[in-house]
């Protein structure tokens, strides 16, 4: 009789020696599988740059080659760990690339889009810089276990040198506000090409084993995308102490006045010899804010070589002012332009060689959807900056009319016998940032909507600011007033409008009325206005506006102010900042007359200017 022990239980089989044995090909096969699974669906580790520029560039002063600014900033290259979809953990030794080139390159275009030019496009500068000037670099990491598998990072910093001449980033602003295309644009890009640093390992193939060949890593190349740079434009108001002897100090910049005469065989209702002896002047600032909201305008009026009976006949009722945005846009860049600033050349420019991006809006064209003029087309443009219900009409009194007379301003006055007696008026002008009436906006919704631009000329788009003033004229014949004759003087003066930083802008003493009963001023008496400046961070002045190119310094013609121990001591001292016997007159357009007075005033600037009748 035969015995036959039970089978033995599931735990005493997994544990005895022949199950370990029997289970050990299975679990080096699952292995073997699983590693060759990993490596074949294994992305290996690459390098990936990101362009990071500190802040934007901000230019002052005029458009000057010999300017340079600095554009700082980092690339970030990162190591991105090997990975792989079949297994998330992938164990890998020490990696080691060689960067061999990093370069970064600074572009920038303009584009316009306008019904009249159709899209007009122009590279303005593209230049690039070598990161790397001497031997490759080496990037080491180790993807171990239990290491974190974020990517690994290297900073790189660069400095580049930008030309002071580039115009100023702006904007095309459509009517809904929600979205911008850009006219002035600035891009930062950067490319590295890099390599494994492995020894060089002999081919295993047999052909090349004959020749004796060997495999050398290849190179790859990683491209970051471009980072858009704004690049501003300023202008730094001048010292405050400087404006004292200005006809207007109120406002931040230098005064500028302008004389105009009639043009010679004019045709003029009024006899020409004696509109022609008509003197007008008028001043405004230098340079306006645009974020001023106004500005003032002086204007001074003599009869020059009449007579009294004349003087007595010849009367100014009104003037009128209109301020004026006149824009010319191009389909191509100005010939001008390029000749004047080093732009790329004709075969770097589109069509021939595309730019990098372009505007949404400017799909129609590419298409062919839209016709697109020839390259030498343009068109002018011309916007009021006049507010709303501002008509821009100044009624003029004489300080010896009466009311129940309101003829206008009169010469008869004994004082304009003298040469340097003037009627000066001074008005402020407003003026708006967005050139279209309030009730049409919702026509431009998806169209370029008017704003107030600077003062520049650019490669597409040229901006000028002209003032208009109309100074009405009455003569009264010898023979009797019913048959008096009427004539309207035009007198147009460029203006320009500026951007002013902040943190720049002196701050402006308030100054009383010269006439008021609290002044304690002397006649002739002028205050030279000392007051503490803000902090200017950025108001060092460019080399090239203190030495000369051959590194002589230049002569500063602008004399440094008096010592003053308390520079509030001056303020205490001083008495009106404006020259006794000016009266501040504003005008509404409602019929009110602006004050005006008969003064004598030596001026401090001429420009000759053009006065021609309607």
């Amino acid at each position: 009789m035969s015995y036959t022990s039970p089978p033995p239980s599931y735990d005493e089989l997994y544990d005895s020696p022949h199950a370990s044995t029997s289970s050990a090909p299975s679990t080096s096969l699952f292995g073997s599988l699983k590693q060759s699974l990993t490596s074949l669906t294994m992305a290996p580790s690459k390098i990936d740059l990101e362009v990071l520029p500190f802040d934007s560039v901000d230019m002052y002063g005029e458009p000057d080659k010999d300017a340079a600014y600095s554009l700082s900033g980092q690339i970030l290259v990162k190591l991105i760990p090997p990975a792989s979809w079949f297994c998330s953990d992938v164990s890998q030794a020490d990696e080691s690339f060689l960067l061999e080139s990093l370069v970064v390159t600074f572009e920038g275009q303009s584009e316009l889009v306008t019904p009249q030019t159709g899209h007009a496009a122009c590279r303005l500068i593209e230049f690039s810089k070598e990161l790397i000037t001497d031997k490759p670099i080496v990037i080491r990491h180790s993807w171990s276990e239990g290491t974190t598998r974020n990517p690994a990072q290297w900073y790189v910093t660069f400095n580049l040198n930008i030309p002071g001449w580039l115009p100023a980033t702006c904007n095309t602003r459509f009517g809904d506000s929600t979205h911008e295309e850009p006219e002035v644009s600035y891009r930062l890009s950067a490319v590295a090409k890099y390599r494994e640093d492995k020894p060089v390992q002999p081919s295993s193939s047999w052909r090349t084993a004959c020749y004796g060949y060997m495999k050398v890593p290849t190179s790859q190349t990683a491209k970051a995308d471009g980072v858009n740079v704004t690049i501003n434009r300023f202008f730094i108001p001048p010292p405050q102490c400087t404006l004292a002897s200005s006809e207007l100090p109120e406002v931040p910049f230098r005064s500028i006045e302008y004389l105009g005469t009639m043009k010679e065989g004019t045709s003029t209702t009024i006899p020409g010899e004696i509109l022609s002896k008509l003197r007008m002047r008028a001043t405004v600032p230098e340079r306006i804010p645009m974020d001023a909201g106004s500005f003032p305008l002086l204007v001074k009026i003599r009869p020059d070589g009449l007579s009294p009976e004349e003087r007595k006949r010849l009367q100014t009722p009104s003037f009128f002012v209109s301020v004026l945005q006149n824009e010319v846009v191009r389909s191509s860049m100005s010939s001008h332009y390029a000749e004047e600033w080093p732009v790329p050349a004709p075969a770097d420019q589109p069509p021939t060689r595309p730019l990098p991006t372009r505007r949404l809006d400017a799909r129609e064209y590419e298409c062919g959807l839209i016709f697109n003029p020839p390259a030498s087309t343009s068109a002018a443009r011309s916007y009021s900056l006049l507010p709303t219900g501002f008509v821009g009409k100044f009624d003029l009194s004489s300080p010896s009319s009466s009311p129940s007379s309101p003829s206008g301003a009169c010469f008869a006055d004994a004082r304009f016998d003298a040469d340097d007696t003037w009627l000066r008026v001074r008005v402020d002008i407003p003026f708006r940032d967005v050139l279209v009436d309030a009730r049409r906006l919702p026509q431009y919704e998806d169209h370029p909507l008017p704003t107030l631009r600077p003062s520049a000329r650019g490669p597409l788009l040229t901006v000028r600011h002209s003032l208009e003033i109309a100074l009405a004229c009455a003569y009264d014949s010898p023979s009797g007033p019913e048959s008096s004759a009427v004539d309207e003087l035009k007198f147009t003066i460029p203006l320009t409008f500026v951007r002013v930083q902040h943190g720049l802008r002196a701050e402006t003493a308030d100054a009383g009325s010269p006439l008021s009963s609290t002044s304690s001023t002397s006649a002739g008496e002028v205050r030279a206005i000392a007051e503490r400046m803000r902090s200017q961070p950025y108001a060092l002045p460019a080399y090239n506006t203190l030495y000369h190119k051959n590194g002589m310094r230049r002569e500063d013609p602008t004399p440094l102010p008096v010592y003053t121990k308390d520079p509030g001591a001056a303020l205490s001292e001083g008495g009106s900042a404006e020259v006794a016997g000016e009266q501040r007159g504003e005008g509404d357009g409602d019929g009110k007359r602006p004050a005006m007075t008969v003064c004598k005033q030596t001026p401090l600037h001429k420009v000759a200017a053009v006065l021609a009748p309607s």
